[in-house]
């Protein structure tokens, strides 16, 4: 017999599976759409991976009950995502930090460290998440677990919220600034400036797209540390002996937030991260052409009647007869002669060219586009 109630594991297990449906979709159209392989998507796919760690944590701990079976399993996963999730996180920070405040040192130094920093955040994540299981077993009672419950503590919450606040603060500032000087260089501005405010202009779109990003990733990382506060504390209030303390609902709410911590982002991401939306607009338009292909030809096959199904190969052009291919031209020239105006011939090589339209792919990545590394 299952140890919780119906009435959270049904809802959880709900969440669990969002969670890792929705990051999914996140990775696929960060490797599916060219121009959404950026360095700062990068960082969003490793963030997304870890987000589907959790809902895998979850379901695997409200149906199968994993910490019956191996409770320190289950505690690895659970660390390897808080370690990972908060390192992701002040890594497309410090992402958003250098596009705003470096612009011209951003392409040289996220470019020079990026195919490193994904890497060592698992490695490095993966080796502290197995270290009590390894050092000491385990053995939560024991000193050295409750040290490095206190260091994780400040390491995974403390001093990311602080790094991650600083750095937002430093990018709304120089936002702010920039907006400011903006308005004053153009009130001075004159009509031989007209170029030179051009370009200003779109250095202003383009450090209010960059500043648009950034609040999104400050919003994720919010929801983070507020979705893992449940656990953090009543962790840190079991390593001091003082359990009591923790009301009875941060228990029961405690998963409910880590699930609604991890679906948060792919939503930030769709409805205010820009190439996010662009790039499901273009997906959303691919699938509707397609649509509309099959409509199109279903459509031919059953009502463009070919010249031989038609008594003595003739078709038939208002009043007139039209002996062989189809055209549409001056109605003086009927007799089998082509018309040199307004000559179309809808054939099947016509209605071939028709099936063959495309939409026009956007090749030119908003961020220097990394080949390998997602």
């Amino acid at each position: 017999m299952s140890e919780y109630d119906i009435s959270v594991v049904l809802p959880l297990s709900i969440l669990a599976i969002l969670v890792i449906v929705a990051n999914t979709g996140v990775c696929v159209l960060v490797y599916k759409v060219k121009t959404m392989r950026t360095y700062t998507n990068g960082f969003v796919a490793s963030l997304a991976v870890s987000d589907i760690l959790t809902g895998i944590g979850l379901f695997l701990q409200y149906n199968v009950e994993l910490q019956n079976q191996s409770k320190i399993a289950l505690n690895i996963i659970y660390a390897l995502v808080l370690f990972c999730g908060v390192s992701n996180l002040c890594a497309v920070t410090f992402d958003r930090y250098l596009a705003v405040l470096k612009p011209f040192k951003y392409q040289a130094v996220i470019s020079k460290f990026f195919k490193a920093i994904i890497p060592v955040i698992w490695l490095v994540s993966l080796a502290i998440a197995l270290l009590p299981a390894l050092a000491w077993h385990g053995e939560v009672k024991s000193l050295v677990n409750k040290v490095y419950i206190f260091i994780t503590f400040i390491v995974c919450a403390i001093l990311p919220f602080f790094f991650i606040m600083y750095a937002h603060v430093r990018i709304y500032m120089s936002v702010h600034k920039c907006v400011q000087k903006e308005r004053k260089l153009s009130l001075c501005a004159t009509q031989a400036a007209t170029q030179n405010a051009r370009e200003r202009r779109r250095q202003m779109r383009k450090l209010s797209s960059e500043a648009k990003v950034a609040k999104v990733f400050a919003i994720a990382a919010i929801m983070f540390i507020l979705s893992w506060f449940p656990v953090l504390f009543y962790t840190i209030a079991a390593a001091v002996d003082r359990i009591g303390v923790v009301p009875p609902w941060i228990f029961v709410i405690s998963p409910f937030t880590l699930a609604l911590g991890s679906l948060v982002n792919p939503v930030l991401y769709s409805f205010m991260k820009p190439d996010f939306r662009r790039a499901l607009k273009k997906m959303w338009g691919r699938r509707t052409i397609a649509k509309s292909r099959s409509s199109f030809r279903s459509y031919r096959s059953s009502n463009v009647p070919s010249v031989a199904d038609l008594p003595n190969g003739q078709l038939h052009h208002g009043n007139h007869n039209i002996n062989g291919p189809l055209f549409h031209g001056n109605n003086n020239d009927l007799n089998g002669q082509v018309s040199q105006r307004n000559n179309y011939n809808y054939s099947e090589d016509y209605l071939h060219q028709c099936d063959g339209y495309q939409l026009r792919d956007d090749t030119e990545p908003i961020y220097p586009a990394f080949e390998s590394a997602v």
